[in-house]
């Protein structure tokens, strides 16, 4: 009964693939070109969010291989954990065929996460449609020292946040400022920049949305800058109901 409702909940959201009750949902985590530290992210990334079973976490460090339209019909998410730089190899750098493919693949249904700085990924040249779908920091955000502060939940009632608490005190990490927010995106959660601290804006800032492109659904998480932020159990329900929600569990 219960993977009946959930095939009808994923159609009723013009959502192409529906996971039975039982299975895990497969998640590629996309990464090995960012000027951040990826290889420690992904490890903490992966490290809960597979600990439990619901999850089954692949991970490629070779993106240009990888992406292709027969590789992402294995998975119903892909999260994005991945910045181009100049450091980046043949083995990691996008080419057209691999950006088309990963548009397709989300636009026929699979689920998309954008965790942290990958929201800044393909802004030289930048790519309009990858924009359109997640909008964030691109070339316009920006952020001061890290620190502690409150995440609260805005008024928008949403499979992710719900069961959530409405506010809670983070782990030291980095607070983005200044997102673009895309038509159609939905904020599900904020911070105050304090604006006696370096950089404040004295706003809630975004920092946590969802949006839609084609029959899949997308979760931007500007939250994580590292292990520490990463092992906050707060950000960590965040993510895992955000991961179930785009891959049609919630």
């Amino acid at each position: 009964m219960r993977h009946l409702l959930l095939t009808l909940a994923a159609l009723a959201f013009g959502m192409t693939t529906a996971i039975a009750a039982d299975e895990p949902i497969k998640l590629l985590i996309i990464t090995g070109d960012e000027y951040h530290d990826w290889q420690a992210t992904t490890k903490a990334l992966k490290g809960f969010l597979s600990k439990d079973g619901k999850i089954d976490v692949s991970v490629t460090t070779t993106p240009a291989k990888d992406l292709t339209d027969e590789n992402l019909a294995k998975y119903d998410v892909l999260l994005l954990n991945y910045k181009d730089t100049a450091k980046g190899t043949d083995e990691t750098k996008w080419s057209d065929a691999n950006k088309a493919a990963l548009l397709k693949a989300v636009h026929d249904g699979k689920g998309l996460v954008i965790y942290h700085f990958a929201s800044s990924a393909f802004t030289n040249p930048n790519w309009v449609e990858f924009e359109k779908i997640v909008g964030g920091w691109r070339t316009q955000g920006f952020h001061g020292p890290a620190h502690e502060f409150k995440v609260k939940k805005t008024a928008e009632k949403h499979p992710i946040s719900e069961g959530l608490p409405n506010e809670f005190d983070h782990n030291l990490d980095e607070l983005y400022q200044n997102s673009m927010m895309v038509p159609g995106a939905v904020v599900l959660a904020t911070a105050y920049s304090d604006p006696d601290k370096p950089k404040g804006t004295g706003k809630d800032e975004p920092i946590i949305w969802v949006n839609q492109y084609g029959k899949g659904r997308v979760y931007v998480n500007a939250l994580g800058h590292d292990p520490n932020a990463i092992s906050d159990p707060n950000y960590q329900a965040w993510m895992r109901h955000g991961i179930e929600w785009v891959g049609g569990m919630r």
